[in-house]
């Protein structure tokens, strides 16, 4: 009897420590996650203002930068702590419905870890942000300014401002002779719509009285033909060179021919160059650092399509709404198909904050397969229509055109047939389809091939694929079941 009566003393004084421990776990959680939202939201009132103001100093540019970095870090660390906890709950409690003992909750130690370390990083950005904060209320206003944040990424560059202010600041300091900045990065990142937003900007073309745009083609119809009547070497001029990085050798070539042909017909002291490249082996030709643009992080494009997704409305008062945009981007991979998604999708989700409409969409994204990227940056996506389920649909060689009238753009979307809202055209097999459509300068379409020939052999392959995946998550269900 002795022995009995202390088993169960055992026991439950084991239960007790148990329950004491995950509490107290609980509660480090819940206040670090209390904490960063706090932090979030001190940051998020620094950011808006700050991209409210026309700043000039490089190093309040580089300040606003890195506390950017760590918004989009902190708020993606924050959703997946929150999306995970919701799945930890629910395995927890249909372990405890299944069997008849009551289990505690699963531990989330590494949760309060990981949020401690990134309260920690945000607080102490903040504590550095006082001088910033002072010199912000000196610097000019941008008029026009929107007032939704997500009005303004759709009609401004996300996250480019450290660049845009490089480039400009560049432009606007005096010549040492005929400067030439390379801006250089691969493709798909932004490098033509960066400088195509420091052309459009008031500073820049008030110091400029010309703006020529040129490609590789351009420069050997100047160098062979001696056609130089567009340029006048008297004006104080900036040229926009777009550089074809298929043909290297060639391309060096007619920049030096073109570059001391310039300086022969004596361009004016002012006159600067800006040329744009994906390959390191042009970088040679520039006289100053260039300008390196690099993909933008996943916690950023996350932040991206978060704010777009909800747009108006806060994220915080919709929680099933943020797991689900959550799971959204987590099943996308690759830079191009998430910022093109984030384009794309968000506008959808926008338009209808139901729990319903965005399950839907879910599916759909859920129930594509997206190949690698392949060497020239095309995205090759798979995934039956939605009243054709039959009919597989392959979309490939997405391009991106400029300059193309409206009428000329092909009427059927991708979303529209990936979701139901376009048909197919009657009695073709190959078409081109619209993927989005960029709001900001160059206003380009992206463009892509959709196939539905079963007999082809990438959709033999990934028919192949798609039915394997199909099997995996049924497996998945039926063990977490």
């Amino acid at each position: 009897m002795d022995a009995l009566l202390s088993a169960v003393a055992g026991d439950l004084i084991g239960r007790l420590i148990s329950f004491l421990i995950g509490k107290y776990q609980e509660h480090g959680v819940t206040d670090a996650a209390v904490r960063l939202q706090r932090a979030l939201v001190r940051a998020s009132v620094i950011v808006e203002e700050a991209e409210g103001r026309q700043i000039a100093n490089r190093a309040m540019v580089q300040q606003l930068n890195q506390l950017r970095r760590d918004l989009c870090r902190a708020v993606y660390a924050l959703d997946t702590f929150r999306g995970r906890a919701v799945k930890l709950d629910r395995r927890s409690h249909a372990k405890v419905s299944r069997s008849a003992t009551h289990s505690r909750p699963p531990p989330r130690r590494y949760c309060a870890v990981a949020l401690s370390i990134m309260v920690e990083n945000m607080e102490a950005t903040l504590r550095n942000m006082t001088e910033f904060v002072v010199l912000l209320g000196g610097c000019p206003r941008v008029t026009r300014q929107p007032y939704s944040t997500y009005l303004l990424m759709e009609s401004c560059m996300f996250g480019r401002q450290m660049e845009k202010a490089e480039i400009i600041g560049f432009l606007l300091r005096p010549s040492q002779g005929l400067d030439v900045l390379p801006v250089v990065g691969p493709l798909g990142v932004g490098k033509r719509t960066l400088v195509e937003h420091v052309c459009l900007d008031e500073r820049v073309r008030e110091r400029f009285t010309k703006i020529h745009r040129l490609s590789s083609n351009d420069l050997d119809v100047h160098v062979h033909e001696h056609d130089w009547n567009l340029f006048d070497f008297t004006a104080r001029s900036l040229l926009v060179i777009d550089i074809d990085d298929r043909d290297t050798d060639h391309g060096d070539e007619s920049w030096r021919m073109f570059h001391s042909a310039v300086v022969r017909h004596g361009a004016h002291a002012e006159t600067k160059i800006v040329f744009i490249t994906r390959t390191e082996e042009h970088l040679s030709l520039g006289t100053v650092r260039p300008i390196r643009l690099h993909a933008p992080s996943r916690e950023e494009l996350w932040y991206f399509f978060r704010t777009l997704s909800f747009g108006a409305a806060d994220p915080n008062e919709h929680p099933d709404l943020a797991r689900i945009a959550m799971a959204l981007c987590e099943g996308t991979s690759g830079f191009i198909v998430l910022f093109a998604a984030a384009n794309i999708i968000a506008a959808a989700l926008r338009a209808d904050l139901s729990a319903r409409s965005w399950r839907r969409m879910l599916k759909v994204v859920s129930e594509a397969i997206l190949l690698d990227e392949d060497k020239a940056g095309h995205c090759n996506l798979f995934r039956p229509v939605k009243d054709a389920p039959g009919v597989p649909c392959l979309f490939y060689n997405t391009r991106k055109v400029t300059s193309v009238a409206r009428s000329d753009l092909p009427k059927v979307t991708m979303l529209g047939l990936l979701t139901g809202g376009s048909l197919l055209p009657t009695g073709e097999t190959r078409f081109d389809v619209l993927v989005w459509q960029s709001r900001i300068p160059l206003y380009a379409s992206y463009i892509a091939t959709c196939d539905t020939d079963e007999t082809h052999p990438k959709t033999i392959a990934l028919k192949k694929r798609l039915l394997n995946k199909r099997r995996r998550d049924h497996q998945e269900d039926g063990n977490s079941n």
